[in-house]
């Protein structure tokens, strides 16, 4: 038999089952043993249970219309699929559920078409573009001087 009394507070958490294993063994063997804690651990399960039925006969209960109006409600409650649906429509629901989707098809569609390029400007165009019109005119008035095209860039 073991000589070391557990403490009240080490009684109260054996009988919550807070102690490690092997501590929780040693007391119950002490307790199996000893009948001065085997009493005090009687005393503490009558004071938990004495503490645990005053709690609950503190316990309020909800004002009988309110009970009665919660049962009405979910007698009432809809039972097709649509009105299912439609209730789910209230807008406690419906907006985060909007804003969401938008969110999901803004960021979805901006993945889909990939990042956003900028125009690009082939510059040859113009200057080929230019080249023709000086062919088309080459000595008009509107340019007396006869221009010269080069570029670096070569046509295929």
């Amino acid at each position: 038999m073991n000589q070391t009394h557990p403490t009240p507070d080490e009684l109260v958490d054996y009988l919550h089952g807070e102690l490690p294993a092997p501590r929780s063994a040693a007391i119950a063997a002490h307790i199996a043993g000893c009948s001065g804690c085997a009493d005090a651990r009687a005393d503490e399960v009558w004071l938990t249970q004495l503490l645990r039925d005053h709690a609950r006969a503190q316990e309020r209960e909800l004002p009988p219309g309110v009970v009665s109006g919660i049962w009405e409600k979910l007698r009432n409650r809809p039972t097709s699929v649509w009105e299912r649906f439609s209730a789910a429509l209230r807008p406690a629901i419906a907006v985060p559920v909007a804003i969401a989707i938008a969110a999901f098809l803004f960021f979805s569609i901006k993945v889909a078409h990939g990042p956003a390029h900028a125009a690009t400007i082939d510059a040859s165009y113009y200057v080929e573009n230019h080249a023709t019109l000086d062919a088309v005119t080459p000595l008009s008035e509107d340019d007396p001087i006869p221009q010269v095209l080069a570029s670096n860039v070569t046509t295929r």
